[in-house]
């Protein structure tokens, strides 16, 4: 289990490189604008608003107030006065290498914007995913109680594979914080679903005893 943790994070961590290394600042504008009229039209104006209000609240308090981002962008590309005081090398990169590294921290810094974004969206859903898994989960436990009384034999296929849907469908939201394509705000509750329905399924083929 560790192991398949641990590759799942890698898998995370791979797709952030490949989004910050190989998708181009105007493809991520493309998305932002694409996610942002998805968001008008299922929550209406006013709702988007407060979304992105609250996401660049939390944007700036964390990268910008703290000087994080400023402090990449500098590390990364020299400013003009260390240009200056670097005799005989003032142009080096100045017109190909780090326009192109400013371009990649660019997209970096617009995923982890979109990021905040998409997980402040989830947060919206929290209360739809205890009132839907709720009666789930008691639905589940009294089949289970059921068939202790009756000794109807708990599936353990069924109880295997209802929990590999509730990771998948976990990991698939935790993924989907940083995909490189619109995500429609939609996915939130179609998981939401998929993981109550797994969850009943998992508690009414548990084990008898255990």
């Amino acid at each position: 289990m560790q192991r398949n943790i641990l590759v799942s994070l890698m898998i995370w961590l791979l797709e952030i490189i490949l989004v910050a290394g190989f998708v181009s600042d105007e493809w991520t504008r493309e998305i932002q604008a694409v996610e942002d009229k998805m968001l008008i039209d299922y929550f209406g104006k006013e709702k988007d608003a407060e979304i992105r209000k609250t996401t660049q609240h939390w944007f700036d308090k964390f990268f910008v107030k703290t000087g994080i981002r400023e402090n990449v962008y500098h590390y990364f590309i020299p400013t003009e006065r260390e240009r200056q005081m670097s005799k005989g090398f003032e142009d080096v990169g100045r017109h190909d290498l780090f326009p192109f590294i400013q371009s990649r921290l660019d997209v970096l810094w617009d995923t982890v914007y979109q990021m905040i974004k998409r997980f402040i969206m989830a947060c919206i859903w929290f209360p739809f995913l205890a009132v839907t898994l709720l009666p789930f989960c008691i639905d589940g436990i009294v089949r289970r109680k059921i068939s202790q009384t009756n000794f109807d034999y708990p599936s353990p296929m069924a109880h295997r594979y209802s929990l590999y849907a509730i990771l998948g469908a976990l990991y698939l939201l935790f993924v989907g914080v940083t995909l490189p394509f619109p995500v429609p705000p939609q996915s939130v509750p179609v998981g939401v679903i998929i993981v109550a329905w797994a969850t009943n399924v998992l508690l009414a083929n548990t084990q008898k005893r255990i």
